[in-house]
Protein backbone atom coordinates (compact mmCIF):
# COMPACT_ATOMS: atom_id res chain seq x y z
CA UNK A 1 0.00 0.00 0.00
CA UNK A 2 1.44 3.42 -0.93
CA UNK A 3 2.35 5.83 1.86
CA UNK A 4 -0.10 8.54 2.81
CA UNK A 5 -0.40 11.69 4.89
CA UNK A 6 -3.43 12.94 6.75
CA UNK A 7 -5.54 15.43 4.83
CA UNK A 8 -5.13 18.82 6.51
CA UNK A 9 -7.89 21.27 7.33
CA UNK A 10 -8.25 22.99 3.96
CA UNK A 11 -11.32 25.13 4.66
CA UNK A 12 -13.63 22.97 2.51
CA UNK A 13 -15.61 20.64 4.80
CA UNK A 14 -17.12 18.41 2.09
CA UNK A 15 -13.67 17.80 0.59
CA UNK A 16 -12.11 17.10 3.99
CA UNK A 17 -14.85 14.54 4.80
CA UNK A 18 -14.37 12.74 1.50
CA UNK A 19 -10.54 12.68 1.56
CA UNK A 20 -9.23 11.55 4.94
CA UNK A 21 -5.68 10.96 3.71
CA UNK A 22 -3.54 11.93 0.73
CA UNK A 23 -1.86 9.09 -1.11
CA UNK A 24 1.81 9.71 -1.92
CA UNK A 25 2.22 8.25 -5.40
CA UNK A 26 -0.33 6.80 -7.78
CA UNK A 27 -3.97 7.39 -6.82
CA UNK A 28 -7.28 7.54 -8.65
CA UNK A 29 -10.26 8.62 -6.58
CA UNK A 30 -12.98 11.25 -6.96
CA UNK A 31 -10.89 13.61 -4.77
CA UNK A 32 -7.28 12.81 -5.78
CA UNK A 33 -5.67 11.78 -9.02
CA UNK A 34 -1.92 11.39 -8.93
CA UNK A 35 0.62 9.81 -11.22
CA UNK A 36 4.20 8.77 -10.53
CA UNK A 37 6.73 9.27 -13.36
CA UNK A 38 9.93 7.27 -13.09
CA UNK A 39 13.35 8.90 -13.57
CA UNK A 40 15.05 8.73 -16.98
CA UNK A 41 17.71 6.36 -15.67
CA UNK A 42 15.20 3.85 -14.27
CA UNK A 43 15.74 0.79 -16.47
CA UNK A 44 13.75 -1.98 -14.75
CA UNK A 45 10.06 -2.29 -14.03
CA UNK A 46 8.22 -3.92 -11.13
CA UNK A 47 8.67 -7.33 -12.79
CA UNK A 48 12.43 -6.67 -13.07
CA UNK A 49 12.26 -6.55 -16.87
CA UNK A 50 15.01 -4.40 -18.38
CA UNK A 51 14.44 -1.40 -20.67
CA UNK A 52 16.69 1.21 -22.29
CA UNK A 53 17.11 4.46 -20.29
CA UNK A 54 14.16 6.79 -20.79
CA UNK A 55 11.66 4.18 -22.01
CA UNK A 56 9.88 3.73 -18.68
CA UNK A 57 9.86 7.46 -18.04
CA UNK A 58 8.35 8.07 -21.48
CA UNK A 59 5.70 5.41 -20.84
CA UNK A 60 4.76 7.03 -17.52
CA UNK A 61 4.76 10.53 -19.01
CA UNK A 62 2.46 9.55 -21.88
CA UNK A 63 0.03 8.05 -19.35
CA UNK A 64 0.23 11.16 -17.17
CA UNK A 65 -0.39 13.48 -20.11
CA UNK A 66 -3.49 11.48 -21.04
CA UNK A 67 -4.71 11.57 -17.43
CA UNK A 68 -4.16 15.32 -17.01
CA UNK A 69 -5.13 16.25 -20.58
CA UNK A 70 -6.81 19.53 -19.55
CA UNK A 71 -3.52 20.65 -17.96
CA UNK A 72 -1.29 18.83 -20.42
CA UNK A 73 0.64 21.96 -21.40
CA UNK A 74 1.47 22.76 -17.76
CA UNK A 75 2.66 19.20 -17.06
CA UNK A 76 4.76 19.02 -20.23
CA UNK A 77 6.34 22.47 -19.86
CA UNK A 78 7.18 21.81 -16.18
CA UNK A 79 8.70 18.48 -17.09
CA UNK A 80 10.75 20.02 -19.92
CA UNK A 81 12.04 22.86 -17.70
CA UNK A 82 13.17 20.28 -15.14
CA UNK A 83 14.39 17.57 -17.49
CA UNK A 84 17.86 17.52 -15.89
CA UNK A 85 16.36 16.96 -12.42
CA UNK A 86 14.16 14.14 -13.74
CA UNK A 87 17.16 12.29 -15.14
CA UNK A 88 17.76 10.82 -11.68
CA UNK A 89 14.64 11.81 -9.73
CA UNK A 90 11.11 10.57 -10.08
CA UNK A 91 8.27 13.02 -10.11
CA UNK A 92 4.68 12.84 -8.98
CA UNK A 93 1.82 14.86 -10.40
CA UNK A 94 -1.08 15.52 -8.01
CA UNK A 95 -4.55 16.84 -8.83
CA UNK A 96 -7.16 17.49 -6.14
CA UNK A 97 -10.83 18.00 -6.84
CA UNK A 98 -14.32 17.67 -5.48
CA UNK A 99 -17.63 16.71 -7.02
CA UNK A 100 -20.26 19.45 -6.79
CA UNK A 101 -23.93 18.94 -5.97
CA UNK A 102 -24.78 18.88 -9.68
CA UNK A 103 -22.10 16.19 -10.26
CA UNK A 104 -19.57 18.49 -11.94
CA UNK A 105 -15.90 18.17 -11.05
CA UNK A 106 -14.38 21.23 -9.39
CA UNK A 107 -10.57 21.01 -9.65
CA UNK A 108 -8.69 22.89 -6.94
CA UNK A 109 -5.42 22.62 -8.83
CA UNK A 110 -2.44 20.52 -9.70
CA UNK A 111 1.13 20.36 -8.41
CA UNK A 112 4.29 18.48 -9.28
CA UNK A 113 6.92 17.19 -6.87
CA UNK A 114 10.25 15.47 -7.30
CA UNK A 115 11.04 12.08 -5.77
CA UNK A 116 11.87 13.69 -2.42
CA UNK A 117 8.50 15.47 -2.28
CA UNK A 118 10.01 18.86 -3.08
CA UNK A 119 7.50 21.16 -4.76
CA UNK A 120 8.56 21.83 -8.35
CA UNK A 121 5.57 23.84 -9.62
CA UNK A 122 1.82 24.22 -9.29
CA UNK A 123 -1.14 25.33 -11.37
CA UNK A 124 -4.46 26.89 -10.33
CA UNK A 125 -7.10 27.75 -12.91
CA UNK A 126 -7.85 31.46 -12.94
CA UNK A 127 -11.61 30.87 -12.86
CA UNK A 128 -12.53 31.09 -9.16
CA UNK A 129 -8.84 31.10 -8.18
CA UNK A 130 -9.76 32.79 -4.89
CA UNK A 131 -11.56 29.54 -3.90
CA UNK A 132 -9.09 27.09 -5.42
CA UNK A 133 -5.73 28.53 -4.39
CA UNK A 134 -6.08 28.42 -0.55
CA UNK A 135 -7.17 24.77 -0.66
CA UNK A 136 -4.31 23.80 -2.97
CA UNK A 137 -1.76 25.69 -0.84
CA UNK A 138 -2.76 23.70 2.27
CA UNK A 139 -2.58 20.43 0.34
CA UNK A 140 0.88 21.30 -1.00
CA UNK A 141 2.07 22.05 2.53
CA UNK A 142 0.81 18.64 3.67
CA UNK A 143 2.57 16.72 0.87
CA UNK A 144 5.70 18.72 0.06
CA UNK A 145 8.79 19.59 2.07
CA UNK A 146 8.38 22.89 3.95
CA UNK A 147 11.52 24.43 2.45
CA UNK A 148 10.45 23.69 -1.12
CA UNK A 149 6.99 25.17 -0.57
CA UNK A 150 8.46 28.32 0.97
CA UNK A 151 11.01 28.66 -1.84
CA UNK A 152 8.43 28.14 -4.60
CA UNK A 153 5.78 30.42 -3.12
CA UNK A 154 8.25 33.24 -2.47
CA UNK A 155 9.31 33.42 -6.12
Amino acid sequence: MPPSVQCPDVGHKAFEKSLRSITIGNADSPQQISKFVRPYHCVSDELNMQYPPGDLQQLDLVEALATFRERRHFVLSTFERNRELFQHSACCIYQFQTVTGNQNTFVFGLFITDGNRNLIDYCVDTLQAHKRRPVLMRLMRAVCTPMSVARRLDH
